[in-house]
């Protein structure tokens, strides 16, 4: 009877510190999603991105994403660090859900293309890119830098190239892709 007795309280003290701290992680969401403590993680998160600690980037970019599942831009930047880091198939679905909430986010789908080029699903990244430059031009998108626009319009007319019988035009690694 005496060991029912302290397994009731040891559960019941366990439940009570599960709670404890459950509270206190949601009590710092809603903080977080109230003033400029977001908008200082997110921060955070451009810095460790342009110093290159993607894992660090993505760990603070998914902070801001948890107490405002509506901030596009720290999703998308979650799925650029995601990206870099070697998550592809999360970085997609970072991309996804930004897609979902909104259909006509054309850096989406620009972060998409450019994730499916990486392993070389270069018809499906042509068709995303596309998709982002149909809705916004690709200056825009693109910040206006020559450098990569001429990479961008070389890599989308390589692999827009129908392979012909003869197997001239685009290799036979590349994909055949229809306008």
């Amino acid at each position: 009877m005496k060991t029912a007795i302290w397994r009731g309280f040891w559960v019941f003290g366990i439940l009570v510190l599960v709670a404890a701290c459950s509270s206190k992680q949601a009590d710092e969401i809603p903080r977080l999603a109230n003033g400029p403590a977001l908008e200082r993680v997110y921060q955070e998160g451009r810095i460790a991105f342009r110093e290159r600690r993607y894992d660090a980037a993505a760990a603070l970019f998914a902070r801001v994403v948890a107490a405002d599942p509506e901030h596009l831009k720290a999703r998308l930047n979650w799925a650029a660090a995601l990206s870099n880091s070697g998550k592809l198939v999360e970085a997609i679905v970072q991309c996804q859900n930004v897609l979902a909430r909104d259909p006509e986010h054309a850096e989406a789908y620009y972060q998409w293309g450019a994730i499916l080029a990486r392993v070389r699903k270069h018809g499906e990244a042509v068709e995303k890119v596309e998709q982002a430059f149909a809705l916004k031009p690709m200056t825009d998108l693109l910040h206006s830098d020559p450098a990569l626009q001429l990479a961008l319009q070389g890599y989308l007319t390589r692999y827009r190239q129908p392979i012909t019988e003869s197997g001239e035009g685009a290799s036979k690694s590349k994909v055949k892709t229809e306008r």
